[in-house]
């Protein structure tokens, strides 16, 4: 009997650690998976622009307004942003709802605005003028 309590120990404690390594190594090739598709993502590059990465700063002076735009990820020139993963377009520019212009730079001025509150609106296109559906709005008061 002592000596089948022995075997029967024995075969429970072989059947235990080896439950434990399955386990470890089950886990361990989870995470080297995740950290594979991490790791495919990352050197895509590609993820989408959103509207929280666009930062806009801008002064009104009497009665012109400068905006600075800082865009990462996009481009205004096509030929820079070959081969970087770039977005690249233009901005089209509504001042209280009517189109304006299309600012090609990142820093602009609009020049010769009316007394009042207005609302611009700068919107993100594509270089055929599709929309990339990303856009910006600017509430100032002229004095």
């Amino acid at each position: 009997m002592n000596k089948r309590k022995a075997m029967l120990l024995a075969a429970c404690f072989i059947f235990i650690v080896s439950i434990v390594i399955l386990g470890f190594n089950y886990r361990d090739s989870a995470k080297q998976n995740e950290l594979d598709n991490f790791e495919a993502v990352e050197a895509s590059g590609v993820y989408p622009l959103m509207e929280k990465d666009w930062a806009i700063n801008y002064r009104v002076k009497k009665q012109h307004i400068y905006v600075e735009n800082i865009i990462p990820r996009f481009s205004f020139q096509e030929n820079a942003s070959k081969g970087m993963d770039r977005l690249n377009g233009y901005m089209a520019v509504f001042v209280d709802g009517k189109w304006t212009m299309n600012a090609n730079k990142s820093i602009f001025v609009l020049k010769n605005m009316s007394v009042g509150k207005h609302t611009i609106t700068l919107q993100l296109k594509k270089k055929d003028g599709s929309d990339y559906g990303i856009k910006k709005n600017i509430y100032v008061h002229i004095r």
